[in-house]
């Protein structure tokens, strides 16, 4: 039986890493304090074979905000094909380009990909304006789920001006709107939302068709509000998640076994909530 379900990989292959993610390449290393080193999709497939894993591999799409070549829902795809049995693939859609946005949500559907992973301080788009709404309309329409990053991105941290990414867009309260406005749509909140941590818990509380992931951060630094609710009413609609390549699985599980949770407890979060949210 598979260990773990990791809802957010990045998958650190040559397209990615010296794709979109150039120019923050040797900024993020520095940040999370370990190098970024190309795998291949076989090589990643079998790392997390090794730790009776899968793992849902994540697009990029942010040309019209930052003038970068996307990480293509089509390689997402591709590597779900060549390795199905331990990765999931969800899609990226560049906000910002109308009907042809609402198209490549249609297409990722029919592509296979099970989502689609947005991050709104780096597209620079705020969720909740209703120019946005078609693209999730189409998302609900073909059952897609929605995983958009919240909360301080490391993208850009400890720079200056931040390479011109602006962390109020990724504000959870603009997803409590998208939530309320498409009640069948399934959202993910991903990461500990700092320095919004107290609003993130009330939309996912208010709203179940929100969940949330505990991905980017070590779990010995989750805050006690978050693992009150991770132990609580959250406890169904919380994910497992590292954002591989920064932070490794090994490292996410032995953090998480200093904090002593129940077996159970354990058992959804790593595993059993996802399966259920995927369909896997």
């Amino acid at each position: 039986m598979t260990k773990f379900i990791d809802v957010h990989v990045h998958p650190p292959v040559e397209e990615f890493l010296n794709g979109p993610f150039a120019p923050f390449r040797d900024q993020l290393a520095e940040y999370f304090g370990r190098p970024l080193e190309i795998m291949t999709t076989a090589e990643i497939a079998d790392y997390y074979r090794a730790l009776d894993g899968k793992a849902v591999l994540l697009a990029w799409s942010a040309r019209t905000a930052t003038g970068l070549p996307p990480f293509r829902n089509e390689t997402v795809a591709q590597m779900v094909e060549e390795a199905p049995d331990v990765f999931v693939g969800f899609g990226s859609i560049d906000p910002h380009r109308g009907s042809a946005a609402v198209a490549s949500v249609h297409r990722a559907a029919r592509n296979g990909l099970r989502g689609l992973k947005f991050h709104p301080a780096a597209q620079n788009f705020t969720p909740s304006d209703k120019e946005f709404h078609p693209i999730f309309e189409a998302a609900a329409e073909e059952g897609l789920i929605v995983l958009s990053h919240t909360g301080f991105t490391g993208l850009g941290a400890g720079t200056p001006g931040g390479m011109g990414i602006q962390n109020r867009h990724s504000n959870p309260m603009f997803l409590d709107d998208v939530a309320a406005t498409f009640p069948q749509l399934q959202i993910i909140m991903a990461h500990p939302s700092w320095p919004w941590q107290a609003e993130a818990l009330a939309v996912a509380q208010h709203k179940t068709n929100v969940w949330i992931d505990l991905s980017g951060w070590s779990p010995k630094y989750l805050s006690a509000e978050l693992l009150n609710a991770v132990r609580g009413p959250l406890a169904d609609r919380t994910l497992f998640g590292t954002d591989f390549p920064f932070i490794t699985p090994e490292k996410w599980l032995r953090d998480w076994e200093t904090l002593e949770m129940p077996e159970e407890l354990t058992r959804k979060i790593l595993h059993d909530n996802a399966a259920r949210l995927l369909g896997v």
